[in-house]
């Protein structure tokens, strides 16, 4: 099957919304608990492409398989260079398909020619498949914490993974 990546949409919020809502209801992958309605995905596409990239795969008849996009780290001045980058396939895509990698390397493409330094993935200390994902993309770890948050009866972990994408000697002063 040959996919695509392409530029999100509001047309793709119910597509999104029910990919996300996979991982909200029967996984650790996201800390959150309930998943947004429909509108509060088209907004969030909308929002995040007025500073980062928002993306999505799309199989031959344009059927969203996965997203990917840019957002604040914190909200201070000094973070602008930061990104904090998110990615979800769909529970139905087979694995080690190439579509995470695609996405990925594409986010990574348009947020380097925006000007962003680093990239950030927050992922689930035990989510193994994520890591080595991120490590083989090129991020290294650079930051963990324990037990914050509290999902499903359980505590987990957060582990921080870094990847430079853009030169720091060009910086303003």
């Amino acid at each position: 099957m040959n996919y695509k990546i392409r530029e999100a949409e509001t047309s793709d919020a119910k597509a999104i919304h029910d990919i996300y809502g996979y991982y909200v209801a029967n996984t650790y992958v996201t800390f959150s608990e309930v998943n947004p309605d429909v509108d509060s995905y088209a907004e969030s596409i909308v929002n995040t492409k007025k500073d980062y990239p928002y993306i999505v795969a799309v199989d031959e008849n344009d059927k969203v398989v996965g997203m990917a996009y840019g957002g604040r780290v914190r909200h201070h001045d000094a973070y602008k260079y930061a990104v904090e980058t998110t990615i979800y396939l769909g529970p139905d895509v087979p694995k080690h398909s190439g579509i995470g990698k695609l996405l990925y390397t594409e986010l990574e493409k348009r947020l380097t020619s925006m000007g962003y330094k680093f990239m950030y993935g927050v992922i689930t200390d035990d989510n193994d498949a994520s890591i080595a994902f991120h490590r083989a993309l090129g991020f290294e770890e650079v930051g963990h914490f324990t037990d914050i948050g509290y999902k499903f009866g359980n505590w987990k972990g957060i582990v921080w993974y870094r990847k430079q994408i853009g030169s720091l000697a060009d910086m303003p002063r």
